[in-house]
């Protein structure tokens, strides 16, 4: 297990090298850089032309691409340095994951609602699993199917219009969503805050999490359908072991392996609409965070938020493996 455990950590290391090097290189390729503006005031106003490349040499915005990669990417291994940001002339680590801000939002409601995904859509689709009929087929796909169809955009202005016609319109119109009620910003936590937070994160779990949950039901039905019909599962029926005992102890370890070897293709779904409900709710996501810094072309704040969506997919596509072989101790061997 440790020899498994070292190349496939080996193995992501080197993935998130390449990320890094793709994030830059894509950062890099936009046209102009962040004194852009700065060379149209020069030419304008007849400024110092010497001041743009000052501030670029200082910057090493000069450098040639590789030379400025190399620069920050060891700043990143060694320092856990991200850069400086250009606009705002403090680090961009701390900017970036401070408590409260873009990454820890995002976590927040990403986490959330793949572990409420989780834990509904392995028993209800264990329990669905149960009942195999032709009817019970038909009813399943009838209630799982158009949540997969309606777009997570649609769902999300359904939601909308839901509450502001039932709960308050001023929470839509104004933009005043948020993860909790704004009368408990910068409040403790206490019973009436939690209460918010639930409510508030309640239709985020929705946009973000029903398609996830809808598959994963989808996986795990299908997957105990075609356990259920193996030889030691028919022996042991044929034992007397009641359904449910082979459903939950023997059956369910065999049907999760191939749940969880999508858990890194469930995580862009994830992140797409992690996006969706950051500009629907006007929530302070990184993914709207990293929209509005494009514009700025900060180039160390945004290459730093894409590598951040990079060692994302990364680390879920490693506790995945790590699972697997938990699971399955012959993934170990190979």
């Amino acid at each position: 297990m440790l020899n498994y455990l070292i190349k496939r950590v080996a193995f992501s290391f080197i993935v998130f090298m390449f990320i890094a090097l793709v994030a830059f290189i894509m950062v890099w390729l936009i046209p102009g850089d962040f004194y852009t503006p700065l060379d149209f005031y020069v030419s304008v106003f007849g400024l110092d032309p010497e001041i743009p490349a000052m501030l670029r040499a200082q910057t090493a915005l000069d450098k040639p691409m590789l030379v400025q990669f190399w620069i920050w990417f060891t700043g990143v291994i060694l320092h856990g340095d991200f850069g400086v940001s250009f606009a705002t002339k403090g680090p961009v680590g701390p900017f970036l994951f401070r408590r409260g801000g873009p990454a820890e939002i995002s976590l927040l409601v990403s986490g959330t609602s793949l572990l409420m995904a989780w834990l509904i859509g392995i028993p209800a689709g264990i329990f669905s699993s149960y009942f195999r009929g032709k009817g019970s087929r038909i009813t399943f796909y009838m209630l799982t199917v158009p949540w997969l169809s309606i777009p997570s955009y649609v769902l999300g202005t359904m939601l909308q219009w839901f509450i502001y016609r039932f709960i308050d319109p001023l929470m839509v119109g104004s933009g005043l969503w948020g993860i909790c009620g704004w009368r408990y910003i910068g409040l403790p936590m206490s019973c009436a805050k939690f209460g918010s937070c639930i409510l508030h994160l309640t239709p985020l779990w929705i946009i973000v999490g029903m398609p996830i949950l809808i598959t994963v039901m989808r996986y795990v039905r299908a997957s105990m359908e075609d356990v259920m019909q193996q030889n030691y599962i028919v022996v042991a029926k044929a034992k007397g072991m009641s359904e449910l005992r082979l459903l939950f102890k023997h059956a369910m370890r065999n049907a999760v392996n191939p749940l969880i070897s999508s858990f890194g293709v469930m995580l862009p779904m994830l992140l797409m609409n992690t996006i969706i409900v950051a500009r629907l709710f006007n929530i302070p996501s990184f993914a709207q965070f990293l929209l509005e810094w494009v514009e700025y072309q900060d180039q160390h704040v945004v290459t730093a938020a894409l590598l951040f969506y990079g060692s994302f997919m990364i680390v879920g596509n490693l506790v995945a493996d790590v699972l697997l072989a938990i699971t399955d101790p012959r993934i170990r061997y190979h």
